[in-house]
């Protein structure tokens, strides 16, 4: 991905030998790759003919666009992919070979102290540490430093000095699919390395997304949606990397929104200035982190090769003790210099926790403001409109200066009551960890066996009525059988 590569296989692993053969092919990839001519070509075809795949997604094509909003000479700007152009015909006019700097990449980068290895499988964890430590225990220590210390805090991720300007404009694409569509980025620069890790730890962004996301009374989609001016909205942290992160608002606009992007535009700061101006209640910090322990602990059994390769990423960013907890629990640092390590179901903050998650939370919002945001609008009625086209893509799209009106305007949005935005309701449908009470006694055993003609063909009881709240009221039924 953009800072780390993921090797991984599957296989059918239930008897030793086979798994003991899978992982010792495996490991001799990085304790004696052969790198041969001939492989490196078919490598490069195949780079070729994915990106010729990838030309045509507008997923792939607004990602472009907005690497392009930033420092070029920041890594993350480049061309994500490549392809034959860059790796083979730009290596050779620049005198270089391209095996050879493949081999170079390798010598550099492939170093134990800069990777991390997760097995999965059916053997006991002894088996498969030994299984491990017989396959890769001859991966070369180079004591690399780390790749990102090249531009971490050094280089900017974002300033002056991009193909297309960042902030306080409006880029305007042309999709492939007929999309209409608004979205607000705000690039997160972390300050330090512990700024990092309280995002990772606490993902202070999960509770800002949770409300500017939610969808019922009083929340900014039930009031686009009442305006008609939009169809969906979308609030999450997208980009995760070393030195910044982005939180992206994207709203799928009617055709009416389209024409009053300003205006949904100008609603978006109207919700935020109210997570900055108004404390955030102390429940809704509850009944996120409630939800979260539970999707945590009674999480479905995914596919095998998605949950490794997921172990794996996460041993680059967290403690080994929290490579499975990590990227899925909230809240897992008490405050500035504490870990949670427990493991028992949590139902609310204690409130020392509280506290220092609602700072973070607060400082987070507080960064969401318009000078910061990179707004871009997708639709094909922008076709014939545009004067770019961008590189690697051939995506039309045009640029303009956001005037110092409409900036102003955004910045001193309406007030959030006088749009009847407010924060979501306390839900009370959360399940407790104790678990559903049963209301009435399980069916004996006996009741589920066959029965005969004559019992299907007899009629059910009919239902006693247990309730009866009069003309106007519900009436409720049971049945006794």
């Amino acid at each position: 991905a953009s800072e780390d590569t993921v090797y991984h296989f599957t296989m059918q692993a239930e008897a030793d030998e086979k798994l003991i053969e899978g992982l010792r092919r495996f490991g001799s990839f990085f304790t004696s790759p052969l790198f041969t001519e001939g492989a490196t070509g078919r490598e490069l075809n195949a780079i070729e003919s994915e990106n010729a795949k990838n030309l045509q997604s507008d997923s792939f094509r607004v990602y472009q666009i907005e690497k392009s909003r930033q420092n070029s000479d920041h890594p993350h700007s480049k061309f994500f992919t490549g392809n034959k152009k860059t790796l083979l015909e730009d290596s050779k006019r620049n005198g270089m070979n391209l095996r050879d700097e493949l081999i170079n990449f390798y010598s550099k980068y492939y170093s134990a102290n800069q990777m991390t290895l997760a097995v999965v499988g059916p053997q006991s964890l002894e088996s498969l540490e030994k299984m491990c430590n017989d396959a890769f225990g001859r991966v070369p220590n180079r004591k690399s430093p780390k790749p990102e210390d090249q531009w971490k805090g050094i280089i900017p991720p974002f300033s002056g000095n991009s193909i297309i300007p960042s902030f306080s404009h409006i880029v305007k694409l042309v999709p492939v699919q007929d999309l209409r569509q608004v979205t607000l980025s705000w690039p997160i620069v972390y300050a330090n390395d512990d700024d990092r890790n309280n995002a990772l730890l606490t993902k202070q962004a999960n509770y800002a997304a949770h409300l500017i996301g939610h969808e019922g009374p009083g929340s900014l989609l039930s009031y686009l949606k009442k305006q008609g001016w939009a169809n969906s909205l979308e609030a999450s942290s997208n980009t995760e990397l070393a030195d910044f992160e982005t939180f992206e608002v994207t709203i799928g606009l009617s055709l009416a929104g389209l024409s009053a992007v300003n205006s949904v535009i100008e609603s978006i700061f109207s919700y935020i200035s109210m997570l900055r101006d108004k404390t955030i209640p102390s429940y809704v910090y509850n009944e996120v982190l409630q939800l979260e322990e539970l999707q945590w602990r009674f999480s479905s059994k995914g596919a095998v090769g998605n949950y490794v390769q997921s172990l794996a990423t996460s041993l680059q960013k967290y403690p080994p003790t929290l490579c499975v907890a990590g990227p899925r629990r909230l809240a897992l640092i008490r405050d500035a210099t504490t870990l949670e390590t427990s493991s028992a179901p949590r139902t609310s903050f204690a409130p020392a926790q509280l506290d220092f998650t609602r700072s973070l939370t607060q400082e987070f919002v507080n960064k969401l403001t318009v000078d910061m945001a990179l707004t871009t609008v997708i639709s094909k009625s922008f076709q014939g409109a545009t004067d770019k086209k961008e590189k690697w893509y051939g995506s039309d799209y045009s640029v303009e200066r956001i005037p110092d009106t409409t900036m102003e305007r955004w910045r001193h949005s309406s007030k959030p009551q006088s749009l009847g935005l407010d924060f979501p309701r306390p839900n009370q449908f959360i399940p407790s960890e104790g678990g559903l009470q049963v209301k009435f006694p399980p069916v004996p055993v006996d009741r589920f066996r066959k029965r005969t003609f004559e019992e299907k063909m007899t009629p059910i009881a009919a239902p006693e009525i247990i309730r009866d709240d009069g003309p106007s009221g519900p009436v409720s039924y049971t049945h006794l059988t």
